[in-house]
């Protein structure tokens, strides 16, 4: 299904400007939805294997029309489409409102390529979809779809999912303070291209939306006593944890696991890329097979765990790919970590 995880091209034409040089395409749904979902795979199987750049977009940006018009009918009459340049959007805000959020869409998209410059990029074809769930009820529905066998989630503002035509989905009585949701879900979305390590597409994603949204910070962070946060990461991290952060399990963990290791991942990419240049390059190297070790040795000429080493202390925090049951898949980790509240 990755090869289905459809994003902006290249050199895109405006979506308002798009001629479609083949007829619409026909929608295929997935059977097991009680929404209108399409089967992507059937979707894009009418897409001729030797279409251009052009036409492949049209085709995309047509079939996310299709579907956002059956959900949008699913889900009310007061649901319309609304599009910008990179956007496409479904909701039921007012006009003014809808104009607002794809415009903070717009921006922070603009912002992040510059801000990632070299790292992040737009990919493939189609336009970003942005669906706003006016319904709580309506919003837990839907994303219930994208979990295997209706698996547990926790309660959420936002989240990227990364299956089949990638979208945003987020939840109305957010929209106000969406700008740190927004930086958070679409440097996922720019980064979809490089199969990273959890802890680095979140550690980036995090420090993100921290920089282009500072202003949503919670400043009760800061407050807490250093001695405090010293004490819970001593307490927690070990040779036996720290081989789930690297594998990427300790981000769904309950308890103090998942916040930890999104506190980890952070600072470790806040200190990583203190010299962009380096960081870039092991940002584009690293992989998830080994936690990105082999590319920090290649790029910073030092191991992970000496850099770990910075921030814990001395201790065995050398990743060993070997000891994971299990790693957590690009795209795994974009639906279920990010179901956190932002």
């Amino acid at each position: 299904m990755g090869i289905l995880t459809r994003w902006l091209s290249k050199t895109p034409p405006a979506v308002a400007q798009v001629v479609v040089p083949l007829p619409p395409p026909a929608m295929v749904w997935r059977a097991d939805a009680t929404l209108p979902i399409p089967d992507w795979e059937g979707v894009g199987a009418a897409l001729p294997a030797d279409a251009d750049d052009r036409t492949r977009h049209a085709f995309w940006a047509c079939a996310a029309r299709e579907w956002l018009r059956e959900l949008g009918a699913q889900l009310g009459s007061a649901y319309t489409i609304e599009a910008s340049d990179h956007f496409l959007m479904l909701s039921a805000l007012p006009a003014r409102t809808a104009g607002v959020t794809l415009g903070v869409c717009e921006r922070m998209r603009h912002r992040i390529l510059r801000l990632l410059d070299g790292i992040a990029r737009t990919s493939g074809h189609g336009p970003h979809v942005v669906v706003v769930f006016d319904d709580d009820d309506a919003y837990y529905r839907y994303i219930d779809h994208y979990y295997a066998d209706g698996g547990e989630y926790a309660q959420s503002s936002g989240m990227f999912l990364s299956y089949g035509y990638g979208h945003f989905v987020f939840r109305a009585d957010h929209v106000a303070s969406m700008e740190p949701i927004i930086a958070h879900e679409l440097t996922h979305c720019l980064l979809t291209h490089l199969p990273l390590p959890a802890w680095l597409n979140e550690g980036i994603a995090v420090n993100v939306e921290k920089k282009l949204a500072p202003a949503y910070v919670d400043p009760r962070h800061a407050s807490i006593d250093r001695r405090e946060r010293v004490a819970k990461r001593a307490a927690f991290w070990n040779a036996t944890t720290i081989q789930s952060f690297w594998s990427g399990k300790s981000y769904l963990a309950a308890g103090d696991g998942s916040a930890l290791s999104y506190e980890l991942g952070e600072d470790l990419v806040a200190l990583m890329s203190r010299e962009f240049e380096p960081f870039a390059r092991f940002a584009n190297a690293a992989r998830g097979a080994d936690a990105g070790a082999a590319a920090a040795h290649a790029c910073f000429g030092i191991g992970l765990d000496d850099i770990v080493q910075s921030i814990l202390g001395a201790g065995d925090w050398r990743p060993r790919p070997g000891t994971w049951r299990d790693g957590i898949e690009h795209g795994q980790f974009a639906l279920h970590t990010l179901s956190r509240e932002t």
